[in-house]
């Protein structure tokens, strides 16, 4: 007797969101094939990624369009296809981790999974004296990889799925065998191991952090403290926030969040704040700190500084944006999109410390203060079109830089590193410094700061790039994540 298989399709348009969906399996088996497990487990996804070589880019924004597994029978389960494409920025993935979601999947024992991609967009700063391929020297350009096939990853051991259990995996997706440098830089994705799974597969407690999830408070539920946050560009987390949450935000300026005081009664909808938490195995988010930015939320933009020849006017690369307004020249930029920034007559700058630094430090007061690499948010006070969208800004806030390089030195709680992007420019005269906080600073893929001190490792850091003129101590970079590669 024939056998057929039921699958529901999950839609999913958001990031992270914690969905259920029912996959039916058959009876009548064929004499002489094994009866599958019975009941569905929860199985959540995250993903990283292995930095590159080679080539300065600003962003890497790899569109996810599905993601499923295939059981020992053959049998492929749909496990994520969203109505509108994943979009993950790889380079941020270099030191943060970001999650696919959380789902039911039947019991059974699988042997791949498979990643379909839309077409990747890139941005990369060509920082040589030559043209490469079409993008002249000291230019930021796009890099376009075309549809990429799907990608598989076969596991060394097949994974047995019983029911009522919690599986969870980390894709880790390496950026350096999908980027070609033999005539200029291209995108390959018919490259091996563009994809692997670096651990086991984790059924209990946690299985990777969330990091800094920048969006909007759509939903406060005070009964259970679950919180709904949307981003302007990477969707949608829901989480929960508990007693031991801890509370920060921007309280310098002429309008600072939460009055200044930030906590647990600041919490609301139609507030711009940024989050870090834990995703356990069976895809529940807790949050760990709430950083209030905007108490209300205004139109903001968030991005890398690039260098431009115009005094006065920076570009940025979009990472993130609120678009409160509904301002038409902001909802048409997405993730990746370059646009001008210029300073209004009168600016405001400010630092989003979080809770790395009891006190603002000095590096970032004035325009002599930007410089290429910087992650920064940007309030919108106009908007102007043209060859770039311009956006005129009177408030500035440095926010985390990400960055990997090779670690020189190690001392005290700082180390130096060489080969850092070359987009950050020539503003270091000797290996820069690397500032980490005890009990702060979260260590990822080693435990102590001594264990750097030989082999001269890859790391990838997550900190405030203060002018390095200026910067306490001459250390320009004050780390939150530190993950070794």
């Amino acid at each position: 007797m024939g056998c057929h298989m039921k699958r529901f399709s999950l839609s999913l348009s958001v990031l992270l969101v914690l969905a259920v969906f029912l996959l039916n399996s058959c009876s009548g088996l064929p004499s002489g094939t094994t009866t599958p497990p019975s009941g569905t487990a929860n199985f959540t996804v995250t993903v990283t990624d292995a930095p590159p070589t080679g080539v300065s880019f600003v962003s890497f924004n790899v569109p996810i369009t599905s993601v499923s597994l295939t059981s020992s029978t053959g049998a492929i389960v749909n496990v994520v296809t969203p109505s509108t494409p994943i979009l993950l920025d790889m380079i941020r993935l270099q030191s943060d981790s970001a999650a696919l979601g959380t789902f039911k999947i039947p019991a059974d024992t699988y042997t791949k999974l498979t990643i379909t991609l839309d077409a990747v967009k890139a941005t990369f700063a060509n920082t040589t004296s030559a043209t490469v391929g079409t993008c002249v020297a000291g230019d930021v350009c796009f890099l376009d990889s075309g549809t990429p096939g799907a990608q598989t990853i076969t596991f060394a051991s097949p994974i047995t799925v019983v029911g009522n259990s919690n599986v969870g995996l980390n894709v880790d997706f390496n950026l350096n065998n999908a980027v070609t440098t033999a005539n200029g830089v291209s995108i390959d994705f018919t490259q091996a191991n563009i994809l692997t799974i670096p651990n086991a597969p984790v059924t209990t407690g946690n299985l990777n952090a969330i990091e800094d999830f920048t969006g909007v408070i759509t939903i406060f539920n005070s009964n259970n403290n679950n919180v709904t946050i949307a981003s302007g560009t990477r969707g949608t987390l829901v989480g929960v926030v508990n007693s031991s949450t801890t509370y920060t935000g921007i309280t310098q300026g002429s309008n600072p969040a939460c009055g200044g005081n930030p906590n647990a009664q600041c919490l609301a909808a139609n507030k711009t704040v940024s989050v870090d938490g834990t995703l356990s195995a069976a895809g529940v988010v807790t949050i760990t700190e709430v950083d209030f930015l905007d108490t209300p939320d205004v139109d903001e933009i968030e991005g890398v500084i690039y260098r431009t020849s115009t005094a006065g006017v920076y570009n940025m690369i979009v990472s993130d944006k609120v678009n409160v307004s509904n301002n038409a020249l902001l909802t048409a930029l997405s993730a990746g999109a370059k646009i001008a920034v210029t300073l209004d007559t009168s600016v405001e700058f400010d630092i989003d410390t979080r809770n790395l630094l009891a006190s603002i430090p000095s590096g970032f007061t004035s325009n002599n203060d930007i410089f290429p690499g910087q992650e920064v948010m940007v309030h919108v006070k106009s908007t102007t079109s043209g060859t770039l969208v311009n956006v005129l800004t009177d408030r500035i806030v440095l926010r985390y830089t990400r960055a990997t390089g090779t670690v020189n030195t190690v001392s005290g709680t700082a180390f130096t590193v060489n080969n850092l992007p070359p987009f950050l420019g020539n503003s270091f005269n000797l290996s820069p410094a690397v500032q980490t906080f005890s009990g702060v600073t979260t260590f990822d893929g080693f435990s102590a700061l001594g264990e750097l001190a030989t082999g001269n490792p890859t790391v990838s850091f997550r900190a405030l790039y203060l002018n390095p003129a200026t910067a306490p101590n001459g250390q320009p970079f004050l780390a939150a994540k530190v993950r070794k590669h």
